[in-house]
């Protein structure tokens, strides 16, 4: 009779998923810790500050704590082999975060080329692979049914969701009227017209999710732009770019030229 696999496929998809949301240091300490076993992986949860960080130090305790049911007489070879796939999956994701892979994505008449097409899908999909932080900018805006329930699932694991938007009270050439997606958790910003000059429009379309994946494109959060128009955009997996994308707005609401939306 085989010998029970240390890993499965569950715990693979862990360690991916850990890699993807931490930073490359605290999978390195992570892969360290648990090569030591519990007493190693309790001793680093103490001296944690982050609380997702401390949450993770838990969920591999119990991982090996499984590992030691499966084979109690020795439970060191589950337990270095979970560190090395920590180990490697942090590698991995850090590769694969260096090294950018660019797609141009479009809506409209299908020429044949096998094109990729920017449809309401891929956008849901963008929206899907959040897991820490998702930040849509959008001229045009609308709370259409299938990306407002892909945001509030989003909303619902513990994404921070933050909407920039254009608004008719600054600027008066804008006709839509309403927030979009009224009930979903987020951080809503907004360009004041104090901040602009004369006739500026808020007009950038993006999405950027966990700082990873960047949509940089023509197409407004509307059906129409999404699904009917020609349109094009720039899809940006890794890189830099999709985080100074992120950090430029950060960066523009703490000189004061976007403004937070009360509520």
């Amino acid at each position: 009779m085989s010998p029970a696999p240390l890993l499965s496929a569950d715990d693979a998809d862990w360690a991916s998923r850990v890699a993807d949301q931490l930073p490359a240091s605290d999978i390195r300490q992570l892969a360290r810790a648990a090569a030591g076993g519990p007493p190693a992986v309790r001793a680093l949860r103490e001296r944690a500050g982050s609380p997702v960080f401390r949450s993770t130090c838990d969920h591999l305790l119990r991982r090996l704590a499984a590992g030691s049911e499966t084979d109690p007489a020795d439970p060191l070879p589950h337990a270095a082999a979970l560190a090395g796939m920590l180990a490697g999956a942090g590698r991995a994701t850090t590769r694969a975060r260096t090294h950018r892979q660019l797609d141009v994505v479009w809506t409209g008449p299908e020429p044949g080329t096998g094109a990729n097409r920017l449809t309401a899908a891929t956008i849901t999909d963008l929206i899907g692979q959040a897991r820490r932080e998702l930040t849509i900018v959008s001229y045009a805006t609308r709370t259409e049914s299938a990306i407002d329930a892909a945001l509030a699932t989003a909303a619902g694991r513990g994404v921070e969701i933050t909407l920039l938007v254009e608004r008719t009270e600054d600027n008066p050439s804008y006709t839509a009227t309403g927030s979009p997606f009224p009930g979903l958790a987020a951080t809503r910003l907004h360009w004041p017209a104090s901040q602009r000059p004369p006739g500026a429009a808020l007009h950038a379309k993006i999405i950027v999710v966990d700082d990873r994946i960047a949509l940089v494109g023509s197409a407004n959060f509307t059906t129409r732009a999404m699904e009917s128009n020609l349109e094009c955009g720039f899809l940006v997996r890794g890189g830099p770019q999709p985080a100074a994308i992120r950090h430029h707005l950060i960066a523009l609401l703490d000189a004061g030229h976007l403004r937070r939306l009360p509520g």
